[in-house]
């Protein structure tokens, strides 16, 4: 046997172990750049762009799993550049430098909160399986978490899921996802990854994976049949801790109005908040179902007599304007505080916000002042403590809202955009609609990955033709435009034929 065919041999058998229909896929690439902000600050951890020192990791739009028809289009180094996680520098000016692909593979996934993440030289994200079944199907709907190196130059498969909605957040140390009635973990360090999944937690009954936070809290039904409450925990930096066993309430061991269910709402890391509601399973018909909210130390100790009462009832759609302010209550178009109770007091005490044109708001930031919001696809932004405030269009460019969560990171608003599905960003500070009257005040975005020149015409069976040229060609009759980058050809060719019909109509 030649050595060149003890070569294919095993790699036919690496092929194999990695699984029965597992394609053989070649993960070699880069380098993109360098990883010299490897150990720089990392902002916006779980979302759908993240900055680290000067640079910005980011996916380049949302694509379409029913793309992927064959392995191939999804190999590293082969899949389209919509979906792709892209490393863009940012200049001191803020302006975007330079661009390329550094993981050019599918980032996807359809989970709530779901993101990429990035701790020193690796990226973490999700992306669809290139496996197939015994007739050649591409199992789209299992997905594969991974890390690629900053730099492009190196690959490493962490865990297989077996559905695209599996709940998980990268944390420095291993990947915590949330699994049938199990939550696991798979650990990691700078360089090795474990084996397999250890499990963190069976029997589980609900989880809160959160925005921008690595800490998961969970609930499980008491273990004592005898009783009808359920317990919280949270995976803290990897390790489970009891937050609320059997034995919390004093006196609940005999008294059923001191066993409570809790639902789990919402956690405000900033302020280390978890939101909970809870009621008593006693069949007292006047027993009160409330909205609470606990703060935590470090150590994530509770103390019953330190927890808070914002609303008699159980609120489903609100925003935490802080702990000691109150919640703000979205679930009606007509905004309502809901302030923190006095204890022992049993009587909501809330105050008249402002009113939004409909329900259904995506809160994308707030401060003291203003809230920025979308509805209907439409970026506005309101005085939201101000009952007569009357709302304004910041832009009328459409933001998709149905994927994963929209970003503002140093005034910038990145999204992806609701005609193209690309990662758009719009500089929320340019906003200033009496120095702007023009346009109304409006403001457009632009996208991140970047554009190039392009000579554009338009044949008369109206196929779009597009040249790119360089920087400075500006030849008499010819349609120029800056057409971005990083656009599959379908797409910019959609996009180029838009900028030449309005121009058309303008004429």
């Amino acid at each position: 046997m030649n050595k060149l065919f003890k070569i294919i041999i095993l790699c036919l058998v690496v092929c194999m172990l990695v699984g029965v229909f597992a394609a053989c896929e070649n993960t070699k690439y880069g380098p993109i750049g360098t990883t010299e902000d490897k150990d720089k600050e990392v902002v916006n951890n779980g979302g759908l762009i993240v900055q680290q020192g000067k640079y910005v990791y980011y996916v380049n739009g949302m694509d379409a799993t029913s793309n992927i028809t064959k392995p191939e289009d999804n190999y590293f180094g082969k899949a389209s550049v919509k979906g792709s996680i892209m490393k863009s520098e940012i200049a001191e000016d803020g302006t975007i430098k330079s661009t390329d692909v550094v993981v050019p593979k599918m980032m996807y996934t359809s989970a709530t909160n779901g993101g990429i993440y990035v701790y020193g030289e690796w990226i973490y994200y999700l992306s669809p399986s290139t496996k197939t079944d015994n007739q050649s199907n591409v199992l789209v709907d299992q997905l594969v978490a991974a890390r690629t190196k900053i730099d492009g130059t190196k690959t490493q498969e962490i865990a297989e899921f077996s559905a695209t909605d599996t709940k998980y957040v990268f944390t420095a140390n291993g990947l915590v996802y949330y699994e049938g009635s199990e939550l696991k973990k798979v650990g990691y360090n700078s360089s090795d990854i474990d084996k397999k999944a250890t499990v963190l937690a069976s029997e589980v009954a609900s989880v809160l994976f959160t925005e921008k936070s690595t800490t998961v809290f969970f609930t499980k039904n008491s273990e004592n049949d005898a009783r009808q409450n359920n317990n919280i925990f949270a995976v803290v930096d990897g390790a489970v801790k009891e937050i609320v066993i059997d034995s919390t309430y004093e006196g609940s061991d005999s008294d059923l109005s001191k066993q409570y269910v809790f639902t789990l709402l919402s956690y405000d890391a900033k302020e280390n908040v978890l939101y909970y509601s809870k009621s008593d399973s006693s069949n007292n018909s006047a027993k009160i179902s409330g909205t609470y909210g606990y703060k935590f130390g470090e150590d994530f100790a509770f103390d019953t007599t330190k927890e808070k009462m914002f609303a008699t009832t159980s609120l489903s759609t609100f925003v935490s304007l802080g702990f000691d302010k109150g919640l703000l209550d979205m679930s009606a178009a007509a905004l309502k505080l809901y302030k923190p109770l006095a204890n022992g007091a049993y009587v909501n005490d809330t105050e008249v916000y402002a009113t939004l044109s409909a329900t259904g708001a995506k809160v994308i930031s707030i401060d003291d002042n203003y809230m920025y919001y979308v509805i209907s696809n439409i970026l506005y932004r309101i005085q939201y403590a101000d009952k007569n405030a009357i709302a304004d269009m910041i832009s009328d460019d459409k933001i998709n809202t149905s994927w994963l969560n929209i970003s503002v990171i140093d005034g910038h608003l990145y999204y992806i955009d609701g005609t193209y599905s690309y990662m758009f960003r719009m500089d929320l500070d340019s906003y200033n609609p009496v120095n702007n009257a023009e346009n109304d005040g409006k403001i457009s975005g632009e996208i991140v990955s970047g554009t190039r020149r392009a000579a554009v015409s338009k044949d008369e069976d109206g196929e779009i033709h597009i040249t790119y040229v360089s920087d400075d060609a500006n030849e008499e009759g010819v349609r120029y435009y800056q057409l971005p980058k990083y656009m599959t050809e379908s797409d910019v060719k959609l996009y180029a034929s838009a900028l030449y019909d309005a121009d058309e109509d303008a004429e």
